[in-house]
């Protein structure tokens, strides 16, 4: 780390003049503790506890010259992550978090590189910045593809104005188990009256063997339209999103299957008076995705990109609910089935109605959560459960907050119980 910093610092006294490089250093430590009961898993319950450490430290050495180049500059960037569970892998044995677990190259502490980039301004034209190497992307909500907390390899191009919009051109390799992954595409912004609108489109291909939900592809072609639209006036947000999937693929037995399929997302909020709790913030969001109708056919129709958000920046989910940690297609595992629910289930519908409430130097958030899967192959019932979450924040200062959280899951239909699982966490996050 001495010797890298070291050399981005010579860099920088070599091609810029005095005073007109700056440093940047980022650093971001969290510590967590969580308890879950019961947790559903086909026919048997799981209790964890789950203790992290994150912990990031990252250089950006700012606004070097280029001498060849008068009317461009660069930033070179390095973020440092690591995270460690108290001990090795085997400290957390529950299947709800394995997957989180093997998406870090280590999980004992062991730093490891999150992003490694340089970013060039005015790169070749003006209003057009160039990004190479491990980085930071979220296209959207999230809904189809963002890189959490691992970063992304590749390039992304940004220019100011393309035929009179905003646009992204993007290209990134990713990893997902031992499948290597190309994902490539465009996004175009287009500000109206009172919001922006954001349209999309890109494709996910892999030569490797990739999961589905009851086959494994040999090969796999998808590609992903997408249409967002957030408006923002004064104390109300609106941020809605609809998604179109679509390609083919080949299974591993030599027939070809076609994807389709679609979702959505739409999220509100806005500010009014609560009662003892004076002006608080409400919230609203609506979310669905589409199943598989057909065990056998040669049409795929459940929504499941690869590469959507659902990480809590750790080993645990991050989503719709504390428990659950649904996406729009999968949640916590439950089964062991590639979307963690119940074997022939697909796709997932989900509500959540929730409220901020400040008192004195607290925040009191309350959420409620009710998922129904959109097919269920072996049975009419489509009913997961409903999730309550309670939360307390304390923003001690500006760079340093703590948060409690408790919740608790009951089972819907699609489960042999009704027993709730439970989760209790705390963290400590301080920043600089």
């Amino acid at each position: 780390m001495k010797r890298l910093l070291s050399s981005c610092a010579a860099l920088a006294l070599l091609t810029a003049p005095a005073g007109a490089v700056k440093l940047d250093i980022i650093s971001d430590i969290r510590i967590k503790a969580s308890s879950y009961e019961d947790l559903l898993y086909i026919d048997s319950r799981n209790s964890q506890t789950v203790y992290t450490e994150r912990a990031s430290l990252g250089f950006v050495v700012k606004d070097i010259a280029l001498p060849r180049r008068p009317l461009s500059h660069m930033d070179l960037g390095v973020v440092f992550q690591s995270l460690g569970t108290g001990g090795n892998s085997s400290t957390v044995a529950a299947p709800q978090f394995q997957g989180g677990v093997g998406k870090y190259e280590s999980v004992n502490g062991s730093p490891f590189v999150r992003n490694a980039y340089v970013k060039i301004y005015n790169f070749g034209r003006r209003g057009l910045t160039a990004t190479f190497g491990r980085q930071d992307f979220t296209l959207g909500q999230g809904i189809t593809l963002a890189s959490s907390d691992t970063g992304f390899p590749g390039a992304l191009l940004e220019t100011d104005s393309l035929f009179g919009f905003k646009t992204d051109l993007f290209a990134f390799r990713p990893y997902k188990s031992t499948a290597a992954y190309t994902v490539f595409g465009a996004s175009l912004y287009h500000p109206s009256k009172e919001g922006v609108w954001q349209f999309y489109y890109f494709r996910e291909n892999t030569a490797s063997n990739a999961d589905g939900l009851d086959y494994t592809a040999s090969s796999r072609n998808r590609s992903y339209t997408g249409a967002r639209y957030f408006m923002g006036r004064g104390e109300l947000e609106f941020d809605g999103e609809f998604v179109m999937q679509g390609g083919s693929g080949k299974k591993t037995d030599g027939t070809k299957v076609d994807y389709e399929g679609s979702a959505f997302m739409m999220k509100g909020s806005w500010r009014q008076p609560l009662g003892f709790f004076g002006s608080s913030r409400l919230r609203l969001a609506y979310g669905r995705s589409s199943g598989n109708p057909d065990a056998t056919g040669g049409t795929d129709k459940a929504f499941f990109p690869a590469f959507g958000a659902k990480s809590d920046g750790g080993i645990e989910r991050g989503g719709y609910g504390a428990i659950m940690g649904a996406s729009l297609y999968d949640t916590i595992k439950t089964s062991d089935t590639v979307n963690g629910l119940p074997d022939g289930v697909s796709g997932l519908n989900v509500i959540n109605i929730g409220a901020d409430m400040p008192y004195r130097r607290l925040t009191l958030s309350v959420d409620y959560f009710k998922y129904r899967a959109s097919k269920n192959l072996n049975d009419s019932n489509r009913q997961l459960g409903t999730e309550l979450d309670f939360a307390v924040t304390w923003p001690m200062d500006k760079n340093l907050s703590l948060k409690a959280i408790y919740a608790f899951f009951s089972p819907g239909g699609l489960y042999p119980t009704d027993d709730k699982a439970k989760l209790l966490s705390a963290y400590v996050q301080a920043s600089f």
